[in-house]
């Protein structure tokens, strides 16, 4: 489970002028990563921006950013959260294994070779077509391209425009818990 979090990180440095310990902070968003208990075990080590293989996951993508300013503050220093289980997270504790293998120097082939994935995915639903694929792809972009001109461009006010962006984002999540409800954290965290 994940979700965008505000994560405030203290910088501490001695000024070079008077040789006190100075302190500031910055605000960044990040990705953050629950255990099975709903406390945060990791975050992402950089910061993220809005991104989108089309128009519309970028405002979708925008929207779920701005929803991070509803959730409490993470501190930077206080990640893993207390009452975080890397025991009962079984995707960290395969990230601790595979962090510990690449520590010590024998990094071994993650996963599934992709000859073998593919093999197995034409055995089931027969063979895939790239061209088609693409050609898709491409269709879906130029057509949520050509909604968002018809529905988002030149919307008078701001408010105007972010409600509409807004309205259209509850519309995709309703659709995509449906699709996709392994990528949705439960009401509890």
């Amino acid at each position: 489970m994940w979700n965008y979090r505000v994560v405030r990180k203290k910088n501490t440095w001695i000024d070079p002028e008077d040789k006190k310990e100075r302190v500031n902070y910055t605000y960044a968003i990040h990705e953050a990563y629950y255990g099975k208990k709903g406390y945060v075990g990791s975050i992402t080590q950089e910061p993220v921006e809005p991104f989108g293989e089309n128009i519309e996951e970028l405002r979708n993508s925008w929207v779920m950013m701005a929803e991070a300013f509803g959730q409490p503050i993470l501190d930077y220093d206080n990640i893993p959260e207390p009452g975080y289980s890397r025991k009962e997270d079984p995707l960290g504790s395969i990230l601790d294994e595979r962090l510990k293998e690449h520590e010590i120097g024998r990094v071994k082939r993650a996963g599934i070779p992709w000859e073998e994935l593919k093999k197995e995915l034409e055995e089931k639903w027969g063979p895939f077509d790239h061209e088609r694929y693409r050609n898709q792809v491409e269709q879906e972009r130029i057509e949520k391209e050509r909604i968002h001109i018809e529905v988002f461009i030149g919307a008078p006010i701001i408010k105007d425009l972010i409600d509409k962006i807004y309205s259209d984002y509850e519309k995709w999540i309703k659709e995509n818990r449906v699709e996709n409800p392994c990528k949705y954290i439960t009401e509890n965290t």
